[in-house]
């Protein structure tokens, strides 16, 4: 009989995760319009560097088996460290389900084991659901939360793997609505981790799960239901997965953090990665007119690190207002935690500063003209 883990304590769950024991993330719990709840991390650095205004709101939306925690995983690996270098705050949450975040099928936010769940958004998908709440309460949330304590004028997301295209359905609602409509101005996005052509390696240890799912009590994540959750990599896998291969560079400390810090992972979001996104994801690329910034690891274990599957996933941004991409050369499936980490990060902090300013630039009324609007006399 597997141990129930489904229901327990929000301390529990948090203390389960939580790696860093040097943390500089203050947890944060918002009620969002919808009655649910949602909890996180954020790191708001009251430093002004170069007085930076514009001032982006960077987001970190984690991936699958991981939490907020994987963006605080270790005093080396903390994103509040890049916060206070450029003076912009990082705001990372739970997603639903994740934690004591609020989801549609199971609410462990709440001391009651039996209460309902919320009523799903009248998404088709897990990813169309995700991504629904996440334009209509969860950004909202957090823009009305963090904007004017931390001087922002804009959101800039960073999402990760299984993030990746509950941000693109998102961001497709967000660039449909009219300026009027929309309740939080996003200026760009930073994508890693998700691509279109999976490595055959991941998809024989994927299909091993369904056909031994036994694992031992020490290796189930705390907060593992049964009914609604598949069975969780191997602790070597799920290390080979953030991190690469041995001998790859990665701190090898890591590993251990990662095999605490795993959470749960919600079977229907397997069937829509290999089901409903593919037959999908044309619509809702070809929606977004914001600016991306896209990374893939040469040793990504999940995807496929080659220019080409690069080249695949930038292609149906059509009318995105800029897209760059690139294979990064040397680096695992969680970039920010290999060699070029430090790099990557500089990198997607100084990106969203940009792209922050333009926005800024490109609501200006009495902008100068270009010099070839321009009459000049030589």
């Amino acid at each position: 009989m597997a141990p129930d883990t489904a229901f327990l304590t929000p301390s529990e769950l948090h203390d389960a995760v939580s790696t860093n024991t040097d943390s500089h993330f203050k947890p944060f719990r918002l009620k969002l319009a919808n009655g649910a709840t949602l909890t996180g991390l954020p790191h708001v650095s009251s430093r002004q560097t170069y007085n930076a205004n514009p001032r982006p709101l960077l987001i970190g939306i984690h991936g699958a088996t991981c939490s907020a925690y994987t963006y605080d995983l270790s005093p080396q690996y903390t994103g509040s460290t890049y916060s206070h270098m450029f003076g912009i705050p990082i705001i990372a949450f739970n997603r639903p389900h994740c934690l004591d975040s609020s989801g549609w099928l199971v609410d462990r936010s709440s001391q009651e084991p039996n209460k309902p769940a919320f009523n799903d958004e009248g998404g088709a998908s897990y990813f169309e659901n995700e991504g629904l709440w996440m334009h209509e309460y969860i950004l909202p949330a957090l823009w009305n939360e963090f904007d004017e304590s931390s001087g922002c004028t804009g959101i800039v997301t960073t999402s990760h793997f299984m993030a990746v295209p509950i941000t693109i359905v998102a961001a497709a609602a967000y660039c449909t609505q009219t300026v009027r409509e929309r309740q939080y101005p996003w200026n760009g996005m930073i994508l890693s981790g998700f691509s279109a052509q999976n490595t055959v390696h991941c998809g024989k240890v994927s299909a091993a799960l369904q056909t031994d799912p036994h694992r031992e009590p020490h290796e189930m994540p705390l907060g593992h239901d049964y009914r609604i959750h598949i069975p969780p990599f191997w602790p070597a896998d799920q290390a080979d997965l953030m991190l690469g291969p041995q001998g790859l560079g990665t701190d090898p400390n890591l590993r251990t953090l990662f095999q605490k810090s795993t959470t749960p992972f919600l079977t229907g979001k397997v069937s829509d990665l290999f089901g409903w996104w593919p037959q999908n994801s044309a619509q809702f690329k070809a929606s977004i007119t914001l600016p991306i910034l896209y990374g893939l690891g040469e040793y990504d274990w999940v995807w496929q690190g080659t220019k080409r599957n690069v080249e695949a996933f930038c292609a149906g941004f059509v009318n995105a207002e800029r897209v760059e991409g690139a294979c990064v050369e040397g680096s695992p499936h969680a970039i920010e935690l290999g060699a070029c980490g430090r790099g990557w990060w500089i990198r997607c902090c100084g990106w969203a500063l940009e792209v922050t300013a333009s926005a800024a630039m490109r609501a200006m009324r009495d902008k100068p003209a270009k010099f070839e609007q321009g009459e000049r006399t030589i």
